[in-house]
C-alpha cells in the first residue's frame, strides 16, 4: 500500500516539475539543522502556498553521516577515507531518487570530484560556485578564507573558486590554522559559541584584510553562526553556507537551473 501511494505521489501530474533535494549532513549536525531550516524557509517564500494555510515545503531527503569518524579522518589527513565516508551518505541519497545534491559543509566538498565521478548525471550544487557568484557580483577577485584546517590548507575549494577567477588568502601561521580547527571541532560543532572565540576569529579576519583580502569567505557553516557582518563592519563578508542554502532553495523551487552557478570558462 505504501509503495502504491508513493507511486501515485511521484507520478501524479504537476503544473511544474518538482525537484527533490538531497542534503548530506552530519558534518556537523549543527550545519544540517541550519540547512534544513534555511531551505524550508526560503523555499516557502519563493513558492508561497497552495492552500492559504501554510507555506509550501520542498521535497527533501536528508542523510546524516557520523561526524566523529569523519573528523578523525580529517585530523589524520586521511582524505581518501573521508571522501569514501561521505560517498556512502551520498549513495543513500541516490537510492532515494533525489534530483540534485547539496553537501551541508564546505569541508565535505573534498568529496565533490569523487561524487561527480561516481554519479556523473547527478547535479551537485557546489558551495564554491554559489559563493563565487556573490563575490563576482560584488566586483571582487581576491578574498580571505576562514574554515576548517583542511579547507584552508588543501586545494579543493580554492581550485573551484579559481575557475571563477577568484584567488584566496588564508592565515599564514600553522598555529592559527590549527587553533581555528580546534575551535570548530570542540566548540562550534557542538553548538558552543563564546565571545572569546569570536574575538579570535575577528582578529584572524583583520589579518587577512591587512594582507590584501577585499572580502572574507566564512568557509564553515558553524563560523557563520559565530560571526556576522556586524562583527567585521569594514570587511565584506560572504557567508558561504547561507549563499549555498539560497541557491539550493532556488533550484528546489525551480527558479534557477541546477547548473546555473557552474563556472562559465
Amino acid at each position: 500500500k505504501l509503495q502504491f501511494l508513493y507511486f501515485i505521489e511521484k507520478h501524479k501530474p504537476h503544473k511544474k516539475m518538482v525537484k527533490v533535494a538531497g542534503i548530506l549532513t552530519g558534518v556537523s549536525y549543527v550545519s544540517g539543522i541550519d540547512y534544513y531550516k534555511g531551505i524550508n524557509e526560503q523555499y516557502g517564500e519563493l513558492v508561497g502556498t497552495k492552500t492559504g494555510l501554510m507555506p509550501e515545503n520542498p521535497l527533501m531527503v536528508v542523510v546524516s553521516v557520523d561526524c566523529d569518524v569523519y573528523a578523525k579522518m580529517l585530523v589524520d589527513k586521511d582524505w581518501e577515507g573521508a571522501k569514501r565516508h561521505l560517498l556512502k551518505g551520498v549513495d543513500r541519497l541516490i537510492k532515494a531518487e533525489v534530483d540534485f545534491l547539496g553537501l551541508a559543509s564546505n569541508t565535505a566538498h573534498i568529496s565533490a570530484p569523487l561524487i561527480r565521478e561516481t554519479y556523473p548525471d547527478m547535479a551537485l550544487i557546489h558551495i564554491a560556485d554559489t559563493t563565487a557568484a556573490a563575490i563576482k557580483a560584488a566586483g571582487m577577485t581576491h578574498v580571505g578564507l576562514l574554515g576548517t584546517e583542511p579547507t584552508m590548507r588543501e586545494a579543493y575549494l580554492k581550485d573551484q573558486l579559481a575557475k571563477h577567477g577568484i584567488t584566496v588568502v588564508v592565515p599564514s601561521s600553522d598555529a592559527v590554522l590549527t587553533q581555528i580547527f580546534e575551535f570548530i571541532m570542540k566548540e562550534l560543532g557542538a553548538n558552543i559559541f563564546k565571545d572569546s572565540t569570536r574575538e579570535y576569529f575577528v582578529e584572524a579576519a583583520k589579518d587577512l584584510q591587512a594582507n590584501g583580502a577585499q572580502g572574507l569567505i566564512l568557509g564553515c557553516t558553524e563560523i557563520e553562526l559565530l560571526i556576522q557582518q556586524k562583527h567585521i563592519p569594514d570587511l565584506p563578508v560572504f557567508p558561504s553556507a547561507q549563499l549555498h542554502i539560497s541557491a539550493l532553495s532556488k533550484v528546489a523551487a525551480g527558479t534557477v537551473s541546477p547548473n546555473a552557478f557552474e563556472p562559465t570558462a
